[in-house]
């Protein structure tokens, strides 16, 4: 067996292709779950692609379509859910579950990570996660 004398950064290479990898260049609009912070709970995530919204009058902006992101319904950094989020998909009906219950937490128990995911998650305080 005799070793090839082209040197490596002549050669070509082909890419590698994964069956089932995300591409992490292309956002796919759509619902996902996941923690805002180590510890916390889970969020559901929507990524979607178009006009930015005012935040404080949550009407349609005249400007430049871009990748957004909203964890329960409230807007995050893009690059704070993407592609953290790909692998967990979920449906709109349980992204709407996610809102639901951080709308009920701020009302019930507003210290908790359900009332603002972006908190530890302590099991001894209310509300129980079932």
């Amino acid at each position: 067996m005799t070793r090839s004398t082209t040197p490596y950064a002549e050669r070509t290479s082909r890419p590698v292709i994964v069956e089932g990898a995300l591409e992490v260049e292309r956002p796919v609009a759509g619902f996902y779950r996941m923690k805002l912070r180590s510890g916390g709970v889970l969020a559901g995530i929507r990524i979607w692609y178009g006009p930015p919204h005012d935040p404080d009058t949550g009407e349609v902006l005249d400007r430049s379509w871009r990748w957004q992101a909203e964890a329960n319904g409230e807007p995050i950094d893009f690059d704070d859910a993407w592609p953290k989020c790909g692998g967990s998909p979920i449906t709109e009906q349980e992204y709407r579950q996610y809102c639901g219950k951080q709308v009920w937490a701020r009302d019930h128990a507003p210290k908790s990570a359900f009332a603002d995911p972006k908190r530890r998650y302590d099991p001894l305080t209310a509300p129980l996660p079932f």
